[in-house]
């Protein structure tokens, strides 16, 4: 009998998980928490030297490189191609990588600002509704770049390795609620993050059924705010503050941790998957629990965020 020590008898032993954007944040506790329960893992990233410093903190046993640029899909055949010669195959995808505010960051900082040093007034309406605008203009201009990272180069990735996926491979995707929000539910700074990756699940779900056969499956999880992630910290910060008192309580109650969700998505890996032959929605709010629905006052207060 295999001792508790033995590697052969940790939870994921014999698993290779593939984690997109396992550098830093929510990946990078991923991939740190998962090789403890015996997974080898690919340590997904744009940078080789980023994919050494996790190797070296899980001490450059059962990890291996996938260095690419999602935003460019010959990089993601490339990375593919080496990752293949090398003998590696991933049993699973955890997709974390995403991108899109970048081109937007420093306006949004700059409107933001201003508006947070205003009282409530018609003047204080009147430059929220200019500083919408100038974000909508800003994101539809830069929307491409979004579409590359979050579309183009992750499709080539799952083009490639799904139809390869083992019997019961699992891929799991990530998504915020405003991904589920068209038009006006949507905040304007959000805009091409949740197009895009929204479009990347509805491709996803035509793909299901010809892999059903070996029960490969695939969950998106739609959370709210990661509110100890770069990006969560900075709605937080300077985005929140823009609602109602009463809007930004509610609004927080609904945020998860990283711990929290690296739990979830634990979860979803050590116990037996979705049905297969389609793309199955859970939603995590306030807590490490995931669930089939989302209560509506959560989507309702997510459709208040002002810019």
């Amino acid at each position: 009998m295999a001792s508790a020590r033995d590697p052969s008898a940790l939870p994921l032993a014999g698993r290779t998980l593939l984690v997109t954007g396992a550098s830093s944040g929510t990946g990078l506790a991923g991939v740190l928490a998962w090789h403890k329960l015996g997974a080898d893992i690919v340590v997904g990233s744009r940078s080789a030297a980023s994919c050494a410093g996790v190797a070296d903190r899980m001490g450059n046993v059962k990890v291996h490189p996938l260095v690419a640029d999602l935003g460019d899909p010959s990089s993601v055949d490339a990375a593919l191609d080496h990752l293949r010669a090398s003998g590696v195959a991933p049993t699973d995808i955890v997709h974390f990588a995403a991108g899109g505010l970048e081109p937007i960051l420093r306006p949004l900082l700059r409107i933001t600002a201003g508006l947070r040093r205003m009282a409530p007034s018609e003047a204080r309406d009147r430059a929220l509704a200019e500083g919408r605008a100038e974000l909508e203009r800003l994101v539809a201009s830069t929307a491409a770049a979004g579409m590359a990272v979050n579309y183009d180069g992750p499709r080539r990735l799952l083009e490639r390795l799904g139809p390869a996926l083992p019997r019961g491979g699992q891929i799991i995707l990530f998504a915020s609620v405003w991904s589920e929000m068209a038009g006006a539910g949507c905040p304007a700074f959000y805009h091409s993050v949740a197009d895009s990756k929204t479009r990347l699940e509805r491709w996803l779900d035509t793909q299901m059924l010809a892999w059903a056969s070996r029960d490969v499956t695939a969950t998106v999880v739609v959370a709210h705010v990661i509110s100890d992630t770069s990006t969560g910290k900075l709605i937080d910060r300077n985005i929140a503050p823009l609602m109602s008192a009463q809007d930004q309580s509610e609004f927080r109650a609904a945020y998860v941790t990283t711990e929290q969700t690296i739990a979830a998505t634990s979860g979803l890996l050590l116990r037996p998957a979705s049905p297969a032959g389609m793309l199955r929605r859970v939603y995590q709010v306030g807590s490490d629990e995931l669930t089939d629905a989302i209560a509506p006052e959560v989507r309702a207060v997510a459709s208040r965020v002002p810019l």
